[in-house]
């Protein structure tokens, strides 16, 4: 089983060594360089395209979303506080008690 583990150690290791390799060469490419860039420029766009179209179909964009999410669950725990709250059971205080007596004529 170690000769197994070994050989795909080896493998792995040879892999990351190709892929470093290659990823280096790419990166000092210019050509390449210049159409990452590209692609980065262009989704940006079409990121924008599609929050603007969006908008004009009057439907949120994934932010508007979470945002609205974050709203909701902070209304909810406000809601459950007040809940707690108002089912706490009070007891009258006694000036409350002499007073509402005294005023009924008691």
């Amino acid at each position: 089983m170690r000769e197994a583990t070994s050989v795909f150690e080896a493998l792995r290791a040879k892999g990351e060594e190709f892929f470093g390799a290659v990823s280096a060469e790419l990166m000092s490419n210019p050509r390449f360089m210049k159409a990452v860039e590209t692609a980065w420029k262009g989704k940006a766009k079409l990121d924008e395209a599609v929050a603007q179209a969006l908008k004009s179909a009057n439907i949120p964009t994934r932010t508007e979303f979470k945002s609205a999410l974050r709203r909701i669950d902070a209304l909810d725990a406000r809601v459950k506080e007040l809940e707690t709250a108002a089912a706490k059971p009070t007891r009258p205080r006694a000036g409350r008690a002499k007073a509402s007596r005294a005023a009924r004529g008691e």
